[in-house]
């Protein structure tokens, strides 16, 4: 026989929050794992002693915390999330029959408490995971992510608050159409010897495009100046944002450091704050810094080297030919003990000068060898002598990449598509870090703290829960066991955490 449910509302439930919400979910392991008391000495100095109770800190993190956790990346929305799903209620400590904070108390705190406490919120983070035995600390991964701002393209103005009507070209060109030259003065514009040939509609439009600066030079967002403009193959042109973050070697894959720039910053500027802010919480320096190839510049091979550490980076130049297809200085092999190079065809070329102004050093090809040279359209189209320009900081370039030419180099080049590479899909995906929620640099960057912090107190959640229990030592036990394994290419913690993620 076929049930209908009626549902008829009761006056009164005999029934506790605490038996609703499952053993099992995500909030009640993060609330067994972590005591969140350590916020209250970050809040104190921003409340006054005086005056109405405020909400409890401890409740706004928490509330932050739960729409980074579950991608609510509206702060409206969040509140009425919270006002219907038990779980979050549990979670802040307010019971059914309680009022929710309003929304607003969200953006008072952020104000309220500036970059300070939300930076030393996320610095709690990895130390909570670094005391559990998930920061290992030997390498460290760097790359960057870009993030669509909350502004549009139409709110783009003049630097100068002034837009030129045209370009200089036509601007002449209507000019002598309004005023023409009598026949018996001469042109301007076509003095004795000169063509008058018009220019074609190409030349028109490259020549205006060559005089003008880059457009983040010449225009900003009047809704976010800080923003600039970047083109993606994805999603073309548009106003972004930068977070740069560094990655742990631990197979927990943990955020050590996050540091947000506008979109046209180059990756390789952030290499060394990077690198220091993932020293400051780990305590010490790593052994490895792996990156992609945008990070490969001479100076950075030097200054790793001068620290001690190896660097797992490609060349930014890599294999490119000059213009024209002409080999370059890796196509000709160098002798430290004699400090010259030799030339596909074996020919030697010396040392013939010093330039200290660029940190360079000339070697040349001898006097009228280079003219009858086989290879000279692959060498030296022009006939002259070769020269080379070696850089001062080349052998650094040279020992990295002989690191780089070994199995374990190659490992870590491997290795870092899988940390970091993941790391940044799911912090896009399920986290709400594709697009930047407020405007301004400064809160961008609290959303990317708060976003890393999330994650992080994520995964310590799971990895305890797996390690059955929430003791450090069973999790230090449980962590040595997560090795990398070259044979799968893949951490065997990354199974334990998929549901996580």
């Amino acid at each position: 026989m076929m049930g209908y449910r009626r549902f008829a509302p009761k006056l009164y439930y005999q029934l506790s929050l605490d038996r609703l919400v499952p053993q099992n979910h995500l909030l009640r392991r993060i609330a067994e794992v972590i005591d969140f008391s350590f916020v209250y000495p970050l809040a104190r100095p921003y409340y006054s002693h005086t005056g109405q109770p405020s909400v409890d800190p401890v409740v706004l993190f928490k509330a932050l915390l739960i729409g980074y956790l579950y991608g609510i990346t509206s702060e409206r929305r969040l509140m009425e999330e919270i006002q219907v799903n038990l779980a979050y209620r549990w979670f802040l400590g307010y019971d059914l029959d309680e009022a929710i904070p309003d929304h607003s108390v969200l953006s008072k705190a952020r104000v309220r408490f500036g970059m300070e406490v939300f930076e030393a919120f996320f610095n709690r983070s990895v130390e909570l995971c670094q005391a559990a035995g998930l920061v290992r600390g030997e390498a460290a991964f760097l790359d960057s992510i870009l993030m669509q701002a909350n502004a549009a393209l139409a709110s783009l103005e003049s630097t100068d608050g002034h837009q030129p009507p045209m370009p200089a070209r036509r601007y002449v060109e209507q000019l002598f159409a309004e005023n023409p030259v009598r026949p018996e003065e001469p042109s301007p514009t076509t003095p004795s010897g000169s063509s008058d040939k018009k220019p074609t509609e190409a030349e028109q439009r490259a020549e205006p495009k060559a005089q003008r600066p880059p457009l983040n030079q010449r225009a900003r967002s009047r809704t976010d100046p800080e923003a600039s403009v970047i083109h993606h193959p994805t999603f073309g042109l548009h106003l972004a944002y930068k977070a740069h973050m560094a990655v742990d070697d631990h197979p927990a894959r943990v955020i050590t450091a996050a540091v947000v720039t506008p979109g046209a910053t180059a990756d390789e500027y952030l290499l060394e704050e990077l690198l220091w802010r993932h020293r400051r919480q780990v305590g010490r320096l790593p052994r490895d810094v792996v990156a992609d190839r945008r990070y490969g510049t001479l100076h950075h091979y030097r200054y790793l080297a001068e620290l001690r550490i190896r660097a797992a980076i490609a060349h930014r130049a890599g294999k490119k030919r000059n213009a024209g297809g002409v080999w370059n200085i890796q196509d000709f092999r160098y002798d430290a003990g004699s400090d010259t190079y030799t030339c596909p065809a074996g020919q030697t070329l010396d040392r013939r000068m010093v330039r200290p102004s660029n940190r360079t050093i000339v070697y040349r090809a001898p006097l009228g060898v280079c003219r009858t040279c086989r290879f000279r359209s692959q060498c030296s189209p022009g006939g002259k002598e070769r020269g080379l320009s070696r850089s001062f900081d080349r052998g650094f370039l040279e020992e990295a990449q002989r690191w780089l030419a070994t199995e374990e180099g190659k490992r870590k080049l491997r290795q870092r598509k899988v940390y970091v590479e993941t790391v940044f899909a799911i912090a896009k995906d399920r986290h709400g870090l594709r697009r930047a929620q407020w405007r301004g640099k400064w809160k961008v960057q609290i959303q990317v703290w708060l976003t890393a912090a999330a994650m992080n107190i994520k995964k310590l959640a799971r990895i305890t829960a797996a390690a059955g229990g929430a003791s450090a030592g069973a999790i230090r036990a449980f962590s040595r066991r997560l090795i990398w394994r070259p044979r799968n290419r893949l951490p065997c913690l990354f199974r334990v955490l998929s549901a996580a993620e």
